[in-house]
């Protein structure tokens, strides 16, 4: 009975906790940092790992470990509000789309296919250097190149379900458009969009730190996994764990999004193959 539990919930028993601990650590940052992450040291560069600081110091002696937990912070937050931003937007038009169908439902889904084929890397880098490097831009870049997935995603399914006989009786009895959207269409691919989000919360979190490893998304003294790695990156052979520590942690992260993700998927969307 155990075995089977443990079996069917294996991808969500290894990510759950590994996320727990990130998220806990962004949280309750200022408490869990043995030092302080923007105290710098000029006695203690470029240290590596002693009882003082666990993971080093970086360049110019701050303790790595207190950055690497601050950063969980920032990471977290920036993809969390970038896939919520993009949420808010795809998935209204992606409604709209298929609703009112017609003209309109050609233009707008051949809009959103450009942008779905746009390479997202490169349309940020461009995008973040014209634009003030900021968090929020930063947020608002990365969830302008996520909403058309959901806009995609959301208007497949809700064209999917609207062709449902339990659709065709409420357009028959009467029902209006807003009840048949949000009471009987929306309600019914709540789990489509949550598996998505799962999954774009990942992407969003190394789009993120490819941006920020490059120095155009989160800048310093501002400390995000991204933005550790490429600032240390010219430090790599004085002392390679430098750049390891933030590096394992960030893929600790995506790697326990996407299996609470696929775990998600196989609970919600048993009939969707990957």
């Amino acid at each position: 009975m155990l075995s089977n539990y443990i079996k069917r919930n294996f991808r969500l028993l290894v990510g759950a906790p590994i996320l727990l601990v990130l998220i806990l650590a962004a949280c309750f940052s200022s408490v869990l940092a043995p030092q302080d992450p923007f105290k710098i040291d000029t006695k203690n560069i470029l240290k590596g790992p002693s009882r003082a600081h666990p993971f080093g110091t970086d360049q110019i002696g701050r303790d790595i470990l207190s950055r690497v937990i601050y950063g969980a912070r920032v990471s977290l937050s920036v993809a969390g509000a970038a896939v919520f931003f993009a949420t808010l937007i795809g998935v209204p038009l992606g409604l709209l789309a298929s609703y009112i169908g017609g003209r309109f439902e050609n233009f707008l889904m051949r809009v959103i296919d450009v942008f779905v084929c746009l390479p997202e890397i490169f349309v940020a880098i461009v995008a973040m250097a014209f634009m003030e490097h900021s968090l929020r831009t930063l947020i608002f870049t990365i969830g302008l190149l996520y909403f058309p997935q959901f806009a995609r995603v959301t208007y497949s399914v809700a064209s999917s379900i609207k062709t449902k006989d339990y659709i065709l009786s409420a357009v028959a009895l009467g029902a209006g458009g807003p009840r048949i959207v949000f009471r009987e269409i929306l309600p019914n691919m709540i789990s489509v969009i949550i598996v998505q989000i799962s999954f774009t919360i990942s992407f969003a979190m190394l789009l993120e730190a490819g941006l920020s490893f490059l120095g155009l998304g989160v800048m310093p003294p501002q400390p995000s996994w991204g933005q550790m790695a490429g600032t240390l990156k010219d430090f790599i052979f004085i002392n390679p764990l430098l750049v390891v520590f933030p590096s394992v942690v960030l893929f600790l992260a995506v790697f326990a999004i996407n299996m609470i993700g696929d775990w998600l998927q196989d609970r919600l969307n048993p009939e969707i193959v990957r």
